[in-house]
């Protein structure tokens, strides 16, 4: 299902979108729908790798003092 959305950009913020899509030869949807997906991966890579330090951290402490020192 796809809903309709508007979206408000500024002039120049549209003048990039636009050569984005240019660049890509593809619509400025698609060239959006990209962008988010690409930075919903970022963030998702991201919190993956912080709770598995997070996780390491709480469990090996102390293997982290000894490699500190």
């Amino acid at each position: 299902m796809v809903m309709a959305m508007q979206l408000r950009l500024s002039p120049e913020e549209d003048k990039m979108l636009t050569a984005i899509a240019q660049d890509d030869d593809q619509s400025k949807t698609t060239t959006l729908a990209l962008l988010v997906r690409a930075e919903w991966n970022r963030r998702q890579s991201r919190h993956f790798t912080h709770s598995v330090l997070d996780d390491l951290t709480a469990k090996r402490s102390d293997l982290l003092d000894r490699l500190a020192e």
